[in-house]
């Protein structure tokens, strides 16, 4: 990962000087017992202005549900944006909630789960944007197709 030979996750306890996932730095307070420390709706969510996510939103900030314990280590954010990545979205204390890959067709990382605030009838925006994408892919492939025959 990123180049990094060692590059693991704290999930996994390996030892590894480059842990890039660790554990959450700051609880959310008032969550459920035995909750994730990142859990529930979580506001003040910002995205970057210019981002894929922001085109979806089309707002600055944004409220998110969270169900996780780990977190992208902010040691590694140069890493990250060395190798392409490029931060979407920060929770309120700045920390690195959601990624990018601005050269792939549908790239994106995040600590939230849209399929958590999605509703019958109101499908979050990152799963509508992913099947328009999807869908788009697959009409550029059959028109590449035609074309090859």
């Amino acid at each position: 990962m990123l180049g990094i030979k060692d590059a693991d996750s704290a999930e996994n306890n390996s030892g590894s000087k480059n842990i890039i996932i660790s554990p959450v730095s700051c609880a959310v307070p008032n969550r459920k017992e035995n909750a994730p420390k990142l859990s529930g709706e979580i506001p003040e969510i910002r995205i970057r202005p210019g981002s894929y996510l922001h085109s979806f939103y089309k707002k600055d900030v944004v409220t998110e549900e969270f169900f996780c314990n780990y977190e992208v280590s902010p040691d590694f954010e140069g890493s990250l944006i060395e190798a392409g990545f490029s931060i979407a979205a920060r929770g309120a204390n700045n920390e690195i909630r959601a990624i990018e890959f601005p050269g792939l067709r549908f790239f994106i990382a995040s600590l939230f789960q849209p399929q958590l605030s999605s509703k019958p009838g109101k499908p979050h925006s990152i799963i509508v944007e992913f099947l328009r994408a999807a869908s788009n892919w697959k009409i550029q492939k059959l028109e590449d197709s035609v074309l090859e025959s």
